[in-house]
């Protein structure tokens, strides 16, 4: 065998015992024996999460209002229209010794807000026999001696209809009939007493028309 033979042998002999080495080692580590073959696959596990998701509706809250503690109005109750005032609304057509007082007086330990007053006055309305009802109360103011009496009267077309001598400390409710009456006549007398104070007093004179 020639030198150059030989030579080849040893190096043959070296890469075979190389290759033996390198397989051992990569054996040994647990190395995969192919890399980078070309039938090797990637696989890449694709994983879908599926969540489920529960919604559970609030329960919806009604308002109920509330009671309206605002104040309400009073419920005040009108004058009817067909009730007339001889103090407010309807003016006399004649007066004699001088006119009565209009407004507030105090009559038997109460104070009234709306009186004809006077210690000496008559006083006559027009009716045009267009009422029905005449309503008052007679009474002597608390202004009055207790030792006078007032004549209060009430007169109807001339006729008088009714007369009554009021001490302090009473009242009489009067009621008449104006059915047809032209006019009607209010007198007060107390014409001479020494005491201005002695005052007799129509409380809430009023007439009435027919509805």
């Amino acid at each position: 065998m020639s030198g150059s033979s030989r030579r080849l042998g040893e190096i043959a002999a070296l890469v075979s015992a190389g290759a033996a080495v390198a397989g051992l080692l990569l054996g040994f580590f647990g190395l995969p024996t192919l890399v980078n073959s070309p039938t090797a696959r990637t696989v890449t596990e694709t994983v879908t999460a599926t969540t489920t998701v529960t919604v559970t509706a609030a329960p919806v809250a009604v308002a109920t209002p509330a009671p309206s503690t605002a104040s309400q109005p009073s419920q005040l109750t009108p004058t009817p229209a067909n009730r007339i005032s001889l103090v407010n609304d309807l003016l006399p057509v004649a007066e004699e010794q001088g006119p009565y007082d209009r407004g507030p007086q105090k009559v038997n330990g109460q104070a009234y807000s709306t009186t004809l007053s006077s210690s000496c006055s008559v006083a006559t309305w027009q009716l045009d026999r267009q009422y029905t009802t005449f309503t008052t109360t007679l009474g002597a103011a608390d202004s009055t001696a207790s030792d006078t009496k007032i004549l209060l009267y009430v007169e109807l077309d001339g006729v008088r209809k009714i007369e009554r001598s009021m001490a302090v400390g009473s009242t009489l409710p009067v009621t008449l009939d104006l059915r047809g009456v032209f006019r009607i006549t209010l007198g007060s007398m107390s014409c001479n007493s020494r005491h201005q104070e002695n005052v007799g007093a129509w409380i809430d004179p009023v007439i009435t028309k027919a509805p």
